[in-house]
Protein backbone atom coordinates (compact mmCIF):
# COMPACT_ATOMS: atom_id res chain seq x y z
CA UNK A 1 0.00 0.00 0.00
CA UNK A 2 2.92 2.32 0.68
CA UNK A 3 3.65 4.43 -2.41
CA UNK A 4 0.27 3.79 -4.03
CA UNK A 5 -1.98 6.62 -5.19
CA UNK A 6 -5.57 6.55 -3.98
CA UNK A 7 -7.57 9.12 -5.89
CA UNK A 8 -5.50 12.28 -5.63
CA UNK A 9 -3.73 11.11 -2.46
CA UNK A 10 -0.37 9.36 -2.29
CA UNK A 11 0.22 6.98 0.61
CA UNK A 12 3.57 7.63 2.27
CA UNK A 13 3.67 5.47 5.42
CA UNK A 14 1.52 3.55 7.88
CA UNK A 15 0.55 5.20 11.15
CA UNK A 16 -1.26 2.35 12.88
CA UNK A 17 -4.52 0.40 13.15
CA UNK A 18 -7.89 1.95 13.88
CA UNK A 19 -11.35 0.62 14.65
CA UNK A 20 -12.19 0.24 10.96
CA UNK A 21 -8.79 -0.76 9.64
CA UNK A 22 -5.30 0.52 8.92
CA UNK A 23 -4.48 4.24 9.10
CA UNK A 24 -1.91 5.71 6.70
CA UNK A 25 -0.30 9.08 6.28
CA UNK A 26 -0.50 10.54 2.80
CA UNK A 27 -0.04 13.63 0.68
CA UNK A 28 -2.75 15.46 -1.25
CA UNK A 29 -1.09 15.68 -4.66
CA UNK A 30 -3.20 18.63 -5.78
CA UNK A 31 -3.04 20.75 -2.61
CA UNK A 32 0.29 19.45 -1.26
CA UNK A 33 -0.94 18.95 2.30
CA UNK A 34 -0.62 16.04 4.68
CA UNK A 35 -3.70 13.88 5.20
CA UNK A 36 -4.66 10.81 7.21
CA UNK A 37 -6.06 7.96 5.12
CA UNK A 38 -8.20 5.34 6.85
CA UNK A 39 -8.74 2.10 4.99
CA UNK A 40 -11.81 -0.05 5.64
CA UNK A 41 -10.86 -3.60 6.61
CA UNK A 42 -11.24 -6.08 3.72
CA UNK A 43 -13.70 -8.27 5.65
CA UNK A 44 -15.92 -5.21 6.14
CA UNK A 45 -15.44 -3.90 2.60
CA UNK A 46 -16.94 -7.15 1.27
CA UNK A 47 -20.26 -6.42 3.01
CA UNK A 48 -22.44 -4.05 0.94
CA UNK A 49 -24.50 -2.89 3.92
CA UNK A 50 -21.36 -1.92 5.85
CA UNK A 51 -19.95 -0.07 2.85
CA UNK A 52 -23.18 1.86 2.35
CA UNK A 53 -23.32 2.78 6.04
CA UNK A 54 -19.65 3.76 5.86
CA UNK A 55 -20.35 6.07 2.90
CA UNK A 56 -23.45 7.67 4.43
CA UNK A 57 -21.56 8.23 7.68
CA UNK A 58 -18.76 9.92 5.73
CA UNK A 59 -21.32 12.25 4.12
CA UNK A 60 -22.67 13.16 7.56
CA UNK A 61 -19.24 13.65 9.14
CA UNK A 62 -18.17 15.88 6.25
CA UNK A 63 -20.74 18.42 7.50
CA UNK A 64 -18.95 18.77 10.85
CA UNK A 65 -16.76 21.84 10.85
CA UNK A 66 -15.32 22.63 14.28
CA UNK A 67 -11.81 23.40 15.56
CA UNK A 68 -12.01 20.56 18.09
CA UNK A 69 -13.08 17.91 15.54
CA UNK A 70 -10.76 16.35 12.98
CA UNK A 71 -12.13 17.34 9.56
CA UNK A 72 -13.16 14.75 6.99
CA UNK A 73 -11.96 15.64 3.50
CA UNK A 74 -13.09 12.87 1.17
CA UNK A 75 -14.45 9.38 0.66
CA UNK A 76 -12.57 7.37 -1.98
CA UNK A 77 -13.04 3.99 -3.61
CA UNK A 78 -9.98 2.34 -5.11
CA UNK A 79 -10.66 -1.06 -6.66
CA UNK A 80 -12.39 -3.13 -3.99
CA UNK A 81 -11.10 -0.97 -1.13
CA UNK A 82 -12.72 2.06 0.51
CA UNK A 83 -10.93 4.95 2.18
CA UNK A 84 -11.71 7.95 4.35
CA UNK A 85 -9.37 10.90 3.89
CA UNK A 86 -9.16 13.11 6.97
CA UNK A 87 -7.21 15.97 8.45
CA UNK A 88 -3.77 14.91 9.61
CA UNK A 89 -3.28 16.04 13.22
CA UNK A 90 0.29 16.39 14.45
CA UNK A 91 0.59 15.46 18.09
CA UNK A 92 -0.12 12.51 20.34
CA UNK A 93 -3.18 10.74 21.60
CA UNK A 94 -4.47 11.47 25.07
CA UNK A 95 -4.03 7.77 25.80
CA UNK A 96 -0.28 8.03 25.23
CA UNK A 97 -0.10 11.19 27.34
CA UNK A 98 -1.81 9.53 30.33
CA UNK A 99 0.36 6.43 30.06
CA UNK A 100 3.43 8.62 29.94
CA UNK A 101 2.65 11.15 32.67
CA UNK A 102 -0.11 9.67 34.81
CA UNK A 103 -2.71 11.89 36.46
CA UNK A 104 -3.01 15.56 35.41
CA UNK A 105 -3.64 18.70 37.39
CA UNK A 106 -7.34 19.32 37.88
CA UNK A 107 -7.51 22.72 36.15
CA UNK A 108 -5.39 21.50 33.23
CA UNK A 109 -7.47 18.33 32.73
CA UNK A 110 -10.76 20.26 32.86
CA UNK A 111 -9.62 22.82 30.30
CA UNK A 112 -8.57 20.06 27.93
CA UNK A 113 -11.83 18.18 28.41
CA UNK A 114 -13.79 21.39 27.88
CA UNK A 115 -12.43 21.52 24.35
CA UNK A 116 -13.61 17.98 23.73
CA UNK A 117 -17.01 18.88 25.21
CA UNK A 118 -17.29 21.81 22.79
CA UNK A 119 -16.61 19.58 19.81
CA UNK A 120 -18.96 16.86 21.06
CA UNK A 121 -21.70 19.42 21.72
CA UNK A 122 -21.38 20.69 18.14
CA UNK A 123 -21.74 17.13 16.82
CA UNK A 124 -24.76 16.49 19.07
CA UNK A 125 -26.46 19.58 17.68
CA UNK A 126 -25.94 18.10 14.22
CA UNK A 127 -27.56 14.85 15.38
CA UNK A 128 -24.31 12.83 15.46
CA UNK A 129 -23.37 10.62 18.42
CA UNK A 130 -19.74 9.56 18.79
CA UNK A 131 -20.37 6.21 20.61
CA UNK A 132 -16.66 5.42 21.01
CA UNK A 133 -15.17 8.16 23.20
CA UNK A 134 -11.85 7.15 24.77
CA UNK A 135 -8.36 8.65 25.16
CA UNK A 136 -7.14 6.90 22.00
CA UNK A 137 -9.66 8.95 19.97
CA UNK A 138 -8.49 12.30 21.39
CA UNK A 139 -5.54 13.94 19.67
CA UNK A 140 -3.59 16.65 21.47
CA UNK A 141 -1.78 18.91 19.01
CA UNK A 142 1.56 20.58 19.53
CA UNK A 143 -0.24 23.88 20.19
CA UNK A 144 -2.37 22.39 23.00
CA UNK A 145 -5.60 21.96 21.05
CA UNK A 146 -7.59 18.80 21.65
CA UNK A 147 -9.28 17.28 18.62
CA UNK A 148 -11.89 14.51 18.68
CA UNK A 149 -11.30 11.70 16.17
CA UNK A 150 -13.19 8.70 14.73
CA UNK A 151 -16.77 9.91 14.90
CA UNK A 152 -19.46 7.35 14.22
CA UNK A 153 -17.32 4.20 13.97
CA UNK A 154 -19.71 2.24 16.22
CA UNK A 155 -22.69 3.28 14.11
CA UNK A 156 -20.86 2.54 10.85
CA UNK A 157 -20.14 -1.00 12.00
CA UNK A 158 -23.71 -1.32 13.25
CA UNK A 159 -24.77 -4.97 13.49
CA UNK A 160 -21.27 -6.11 12.57
CA UNK A 161 -20.15 -5.40 16.13
CA UNK A 162 -17.72 -8.28 16.19
CA UNK A 163 -14.17 -7.91 15.03
CA UNK A 164 -12.20 -10.62 13.32
CA UNK A 165 -11.16 -11.95 16.71
CA UNK A 166 -14.76 -11.88 18.04
CA UNK A 167 -14.33 -8.87 20.34
CA UNK A 168 -16.95 -6.16 20.69
CA UNK A 169 -16.26 -3.02 18.69
CA UNK A 170 -15.44 -0.26 21.16
CA UNK A 171 -13.77 -0.24 24.55
CA UNK A 172 -15.88 -1.61 27.38
CA UNK A 173 -14.02 0.47 29.99
CA UNK A 174 -15.63 3.61 28.50
CA UNK A 175 -19.02 2.22 27.47
CA UNK A 176 -22.23 3.43 29.07
CA UNK A 177 -24.58 0.88 30.71
CA UNK A 178 -27.08 1.20 27.85
CA UNK A 179 -24.34 0.52 25.31
CA UNK A 180 -23.28 -2.60 27.20
CA UNK A 181 -26.91 -3.75 27.25
CA UNK A 182 -27.16 -3.19 23.49
CA UNK A 183 -29.87 -0.51 23.84
CA UNK A 184 -30.30 2.63 21.76
CA UNK A 185 -27.81 5.36 22.63
CA UNK A 186 -28.07 9.15 22.60
CA UNK A 187 -26.02 12.19 23.62
CA UNK A 188 -26.10 11.15 27.28
CA UNK A 189 -24.17 7.98 26.40
CA UNK A 190 -21.30 10.18 25.18
CA UNK A 191 -21.50 12.17 28.42
CA UNK A 192 -21.01 8.96 30.43
CA UNK A 193 -17.89 8.14 28.39
CA UNK A 194 -16.58 11.69 28.81
CA UNK A 195 -17.05 11.34 32.58
CA UNK A 196 -14.88 8.22 32.57
CA UNK A 197 -12.33 10.06 30.44
CA UNK A 198 -12.11 12.91 32.97
CA UNK A 199 -11.97 10.39 35.83
CA UNK A 200 -8.93 8.80 34.19
CA UNK A 201 -7.28 12.14 33.44
CA UNK A 202 -7.52 13.15 37.11
CA UNK A 203 -6.70 9.81 38.77
CA UNK A 204 -4.57 8.01 36.18
CA UNK A 205 -6.97 5.03 36.16
CA UNK A 206 -10.42 4.08 34.91
CA UNK A 207 -13.28 3.48 37.40
CA UNK A 208 -13.70 -0.19 36.44
CA UNK A 209 -10.93 -2.60 35.53
CA UNK A 210 -10.98 -6.36 35.03
CA UNK A 211 -9.34 -9.00 32.87
CA UNK A 212 -12.76 -10.53 32.18
CA UNK A 213 -14.99 -8.73 29.68
CA UNK A 214 -18.05 -10.27 31.33
CA UNK A 215 -17.07 -8.92 34.76
CA UNK A 216 -16.28 -5.55 33.24
CA UNK A 217 -19.70 -5.32 31.56
CA UNK A 218 -21.38 -6.36 34.81
CA UNK A 219 -19.53 -3.59 36.66
CA UNK A 220 -20.62 -0.97 34.14
CA UNK A 221 -24.25 -1.99 34.58
CA UNK A 222 -24.46 -2.65 38.33
CA UNK A 223 -21.46 -1.38 40.34
CA UNK A 224 -20.97 2.16 41.61
CA UNK A 225 -17.55 3.66 40.85
CA UNK A 226 -15.25 4.72 43.65
CA UNK A 227 -15.29 8.52 44.11
CA UNK A 228 -12.25 9.96 42.30
CA UNK A 229 -10.96 11.66 45.48
CA UNK A 230 -10.24 8.18 46.85
CA UNK A 231 -7.29 8.14 44.42
CA UNK A 232 -6.59 11.87 44.07
CA UNK A 233 -7.34 13.82 47.23
CA UNK A 234 -6.65 17.19 45.56
CA UNK A 235 -9.76 17.03 43.38
CA UNK A 236 -12.28 19.71 44.44
CA UNK A 237 -15.57 18.27 45.80
CA UNK A 238 -17.57 20.13 43.14
CA UNK A 239 -15.55 18.46 40.38
CA UNK A 240 -16.04 15.06 42.03
CA UNK A 241 -19.78 15.64 42.19
CA UNK A 242 -19.85 16.56 38.50
CA UNK A 243 -17.93 13.38 37.59
CA UNK A 244 -20.19 11.15 39.70
CA UNK A 245 -23.27 12.72 38.13
CA UNK A 246 -21.94 12.08 34.63
CA UNK A 247 -21.38 8.43 35.62
CA UNK A 248 -24.98 7.88 36.77
CA UNK A 249 -26.41 4.53 35.71
CA UNK A 250 -29.70 6.11 34.67
CA UNK A 251 -29.56 8.41 31.64
CA UNK A 252 -32.02 10.91 33.12
CA UNK A 253 -29.79 11.36 36.18
CA UNK A 254 -26.77 12.50 34.11
CA UNK A 255 -26.07 15.84 32.52
CA UNK A 256 -28.46 16.13 29.63
CA UNK A 257 -26.09 18.04 27.33
CA UNK A 258 -22.35 18.33 26.90
CA UNK A 259 -22.62 22.10 27.34
CA UNK A 260 -24.20 21.65 30.78
CA UNK A 261 -21.37 19.32 31.84
CA UNK A 262 -18.78 21.79 30.57
CA UNK A 263 -20.31 24.79 32.37
CA UNK A 264 -20.42 22.93 35.71
CA UNK A 265 -16.77 21.88 35.42
CA UNK A 266 -15.56 25.37 34.53
CA UNK A 267 -17.58 26.87 37.36
CA UNK A 268 -16.02 24.35 39.78
CA UNK A 269 -12.51 25.63 39.04
CA UNK A 270 -13.56 29.26 38.56
CA UNK A 271 -12.64 29.24 34.88
CA UNK A 272 -14.29 30.44 31.71
CA UNK A 273 -15.06 28.82 28.40
CA UNK A 274 -11.85 28.04 26.50
CA UNK A 275 -11.19 29.88 23.28
CA UNK A 276 -11.65 27.97 20.05
CA UNK A 277 -8.40 29.30 18.62
CA UNK A 278 -5.23 27.73 20.05
CA UNK A 279 -5.90 28.28 23.75
CA UNK A 280 -2.97 29.28 25.90
CA UNK A 281 -2.55 26.25 28.12
CA UNK A 282 0.48 25.26 30.12
CA UNK A 283 0.99 22.22 27.93
CA UNK A 284 4.50 21.49 26.64
CA UNK A 285 5.10 20.33 23.12
CA UNK A 286 5.08 16.59 22.74
CA UNK A 287 8.69 16.39 21.77
CA UNK A 288 10.90 13.48 22.63
CA UNK A 289 11.32 13.12 26.36
CA UNK A 290 8.63 15.69 27.20
CA UNK A 291 5.78 15.01 29.56
CA UNK A 292 2.82 16.73 31.10
CA UNK A 293 3.04 18.11 34.60
CA UNK A 294 1.47 15.72 37.04
CA UNK A 295 0.70 16.03 40.76
CA UNK A 296 3.86 15.61 42.76
CA UNK A 297 4.09 12.15 44.25
CA UNK A 298 4.74 12.03 47.96
CA UNK A 299 4.95 9.30 50.51
CA UNK A 300 1.34 9.92 51.49
CA UNK A 301 -0.03 10.42 47.96
CA UNK A 302 1.54 7.91 45.58
CA UNK A 303 0.97 8.47 41.87
CA UNK A 304 -1.12 5.74 40.30
CA UNK A 305 -1.26 5.47 36.54
CA UNK A 306 -3.74 3.48 34.52
CA UNK A 307 -1.14 0.84 33.83
CA UNK A 308 -0.70 0.28 37.56
CA UNK A 309 -4.39 0.55 38.44
CA UNK A 310 -5.79 -2.13 40.66
CA UNK A 311 -9.16 -3.79 40.65
CA UNK A 312 -12.16 -1.66 39.81
CA UNK A 313 -14.78 -0.39 42.18
CA UNK A 314 -12.63 -0.36 45.35
CA UNK A 315 -14.06 2.21 47.73
CA UNK A 316 -11.42 1.65 50.41
CA UNK A 317 -8.51 4.07 49.98
CA UNK A 318 -5.02 2.66 49.75
CA UNK A 319 -2.84 2.64 52.84
CA UNK A 320 -1.53 6.11 53.59
CA UNK A 321 -3.79 7.79 51.01
CA UNK A 322 -5.77 10.57 52.74
CA UNK A 323 -9.35 10.67 51.52
CA UNK A 324 -11.05 13.92 52.41
CA UNK A 325 -14.38 12.78 53.75
CA UNK A 326 -15.09 16.08 55.48
CA UNK A 327 -17.60 16.90 52.74
CA UNK A 328 -20.16 14.10 52.98
CA UNK A 329 -21.81 13.54 49.62
CA UNK A 330 -24.28 10.77 48.90
CA UNK A 331 -23.80 9.48 45.34
CA UNK A 332 -26.14 6.51 45.71
CA UNK A 333 -28.93 8.33 43.88
CA UNK A 334 -26.74 8.51 40.77
CA UNK A 335 -25.74 4.86 40.86
CA UNK A 336 -29.11 3.14 41.15
CA UNK A 337 -29.39 0.82 38.13
CA UNK A 338 -32.51 2.19 36.45
CA UNK A 339 -35.24 1.76 39.09
CA UNK A 340 -37.84 2.87 36.56
CA UNK A 341 -37.41 -0.33 34.58
CA UNK A 342 -39.30 -2.46 37.15
CA UNK A 343 -42.64 -0.54 36.97
CA UNK A 344 -42.45 -0.75 33.21
CA UNK A 345 -42.24 -4.53 33.42
CA UNK A 346 -45.18 -4.76 35.87
CA UNK A 347 -47.26 -2.49 33.66
CA UNK A 348 -46.41 -4.66 30.70
CA UNK A 349 -47.61 -7.73 32.59
CA UNK A 350 -50.88 -6.00 33.46
CA UNK A 351 -51.44 -4.99 29.85
CA UNK A 352 -50.69 -8.52 28.68
CA UNK A 353 -53.17 -9.97 31.19
CA UNK A 354 -55.87 -7.50 30.14
CA UNK A 355 -55.23 -8.25 26.49
CA UNK A 356 -55.51 -11.98 27.21
CA UNK A 357 -58.88 -11.49 28.95
CA UNK A 358 -60.14 -9.40 26.04
CA UNK A 359 -59.03 -12.01 23.51
CA UNK A 360 -60.66 -14.80 25.53
CA UNK A 361 -63.90 -12.79 25.73
CA UNK A 362 -63.89 -12.16 21.99
CA UNK A 363 -63.32 -15.85 21.28
CA UNK A 364 -66.18 -16.80 23.64
CA UNK A 365 -68.59 -14.40 21.93
CA UNK A 366 -67.55 -15.66 18.51
CA UNK A 367 -68.14 -19.30 19.55
CA UNK A 368 -71.58 -18.41 20.95
CA UNK A 369 -72.53 -16.65 17.73
CA UNK A 370 -71.42 -19.65 15.66
CA UNK A 371 -73.48 -22.03 17.79
CA UNK A 372 -76.53 -19.76 17.48
CA UNK A 373 -76.16 -19.51 13.72
CA UNK A 374 -75.86 -23.28 13.39
CA UNK A 375 -79.02 -23.86 15.46
CA UNK A 376 -80.94 -21.31 13.40
CA UNK A 377 -79.79 -22.86 10.15
CA UNK A 378 -80.79 -26.33 11.36
CA UNK A 379 -84.37 -25.40 12.51
CA UNK A 380 -85.83 -24.20 9.14
CA UNK A 381 -84.62 -27.42 7.46
CA UNK A 382 -87.47 -29.47 9.03
CA UNK A 383 -90.51 -27.64 7.46
CA UNK A 384 -89.64 -28.57 3.86
CA UNK A 385 -90.61 -32.17 4.71
CA UNK A 386 -94.27 -31.10 5.16
CA UNK A 387 -94.91 -30.31 1.51
CA UNK A 388 -93.80 -33.82 0.62
CA UNK A 389 -96.30 -35.23 3.07
CA UNK A 390 -99.08 -32.98 1.76
CA UNK A 391 -98.41 -34.01 -1.82
CA UNK A 392 -99.19 -37.64 -1.16
CA UNK A 393 -102.94 -37.18 -1.07
CA UNK A 394 -102.92 -35.03 -4.20
CA UNK A 395 -102.75 -37.93 -6.65
CA UNK A 396 -105.61 -39.72 -4.84
CA UNK A 397 -108.37 -37.60 -6.35
CA UNK A 398 -107.02 -38.30 -9.81
CA UNK A 399 -106.95 -42.02 -9.15
CA UNK A 400 -110.50 -41.97 -7.84
CA UNK A 401 -111.99 -41.44 -11.28
CA UNK A 402 -111.82 -45.07 -12.42
CA UNK A 403 -113.50 -46.22 -9.18
CA UNK A 404 -116.95 -44.94 -10.40
CA UNK A 405 -117.60 -46.49 -13.79
CA UNK A 406 -121.33 -45.57 -13.84
CA UNK A 407 -120.71 -41.85 -13.43
CA UNK A 408 -119.12 -39.60 -15.98
CA UNK A 409 -115.63 -38.38 -15.30
CA UNK A 410 -116.66 -34.85 -14.28
CA UNK A 411 -118.65 -36.24 -11.32
CA UNK A 412 -115.52 -37.74 -9.70
CA UNK A 413 -114.77 -34.44 -7.96
CA UNK A 414 -117.24 -34.61 -5.02
CA UNK A 415 -115.50 -35.37 -1.73
CA UNK A 416 -117.88 -37.99 -0.24
CA UNK A 417 -117.39 -40.35 -3.13
CA UNK A 418 -113.62 -39.76 -3.21
CA UNK A 419 -113.05 -40.81 0.40
CA UNK A 420 -114.26 -44.41 -0.08
CA UNK A 421 -112.16 -45.50 -3.05
CA UNK A 422 -108.99 -44.18 -1.35
CA UNK A 423 -108.87 -47.41 0.68
CA UNK A 424 -109.35 -49.63 -2.39
CA UNK A 425 -106.57 -48.23 -4.49
CA UNK A 426 -103.44 -48.65 -2.37
CA UNK A 427 -102.37 -51.63 -4.46
CA UNK A 428 -102.39 -49.72 -7.70
CA UNK A 429 -101.77 -46.27 -6.26
CA UNK A 430 -98.36 -46.64 -4.57
CA UNK A 431 -96.40 -45.87 -7.71
CA UNK A 432 -98.36 -42.65 -8.02
CA UNK A 433 -97.98 -41.60 -4.37
CA UNK A 434 -94.26 -42.26 -4.17
CA UNK A 435 -93.12 -39.27 -6.09
CA UNK A 436 -94.15 -35.96 -7.47
CA UNK A 437 -91.68 -35.53 -10.29
CA UNK A 438 -92.51 -35.38 -13.98
CA UNK A 439 -91.93 -39.07 -14.65
CA UNK A 440 -94.47 -40.17 -12.08
CA UNK A 441 -96.98 -37.61 -13.37
CA UNK A 442 -96.64 -39.10 -16.84
CA UNK A 443 -97.27 -42.62 -15.52
CA UNK A 444 -100.38 -41.51 -13.64
CA UNK A 445 -101.74 -39.85 -16.82
CA UNK A 446 -101.28 -43.10 -18.73
CA UNK A 447 -103.12 -45.04 -16.05
CA UNK A 448 -105.99 -42.58 -16.20
CA UNK A 449 -106.27 -43.10 -19.94
CA UNK A 450 -106.29 -46.88 -19.46
CA UNK A 451 -109.03 -46.59 -16.83
CA UNK A 452 -111.12 -44.46 -19.23
CA UNK A 453 -110.70 -47.06 -21.93
CA UNK A 454 -111.80 -49.83 -19.54
CA UNK A 455 -114.77 -47.74 -18.52
CA UNK A 456 -115.87 -47.38 -22.13
CA UNK A 457 -115.46 -51.13 -22.73
CA UNK A 458 -117.51 -51.83 -19.63
CA UNK A 459 -120.26 -49.53 -20.91
CA UNK A 460 -120.20 -51.22 -24.29
CA UNK A 461 -120.43 -54.66 -22.62
CA UNK A 462 -123.35 -53.59 -20.48
CA UNK A 463 -125.05 -52.06 -23.49
CA UNK A 464 -124.61 -55.33 -25.38
CA UNK A 465 -126.08 -57.29 -22.43
CA UNK A 466 -128.98 -54.86 -22.35
CA UNK A 467 -129.71 -55.38 -26.03
CA UNK A 468 -129.57 -59.14 -25.53
CA UNK A 469 -132.11 -58.87 -22.76
CA UNK A 470 -134.33 -56.69 -24.90
CA UNK A 471 -134.09 -59.06 -27.83
CA UNK A 472 -135.20 -61.99 -25.72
Amino acid sequence: MIGNVVGSYKVTDKIGEGGMGAVFRGIDIMLEREVAIKMLRPELASQPNIVERFRSEAITLAKLNHPNIATLYSFVRHGDDFFMVMEFVRGDTLDAVINKSGAMRCDHAIRLLSQALEGIEHAHRMGIIHRDIKPANMMLTETGTLKVMDFGIARVLGTARMTKQGNIVGTIEYMSPEQVRGLETDARSDIYSLGILLYEMLTGRVPFKSDSEYDLMKMQIEDAPAPPRVFAAGIPPAVEQAIMRSLAKRQEARFQTAGEFRDVLLAAIGGTAPSLTAPVISTPTLAAGSSFAAPQATASTPKETRMAAGAAGQFTPAAGMPYQANVPVDYSAYQQPAPLAQPAKSNAKIFIALAAFVVIGIIGVAVALLITMKSQSASPAAPPAKPTQSTTPSPVPSSSQPSMPAQPPPQSIPQPEVARPVERLPASAPPVAEGSNNTKATKSARKENDSDAEARKEKARKAAEARKLLSQ
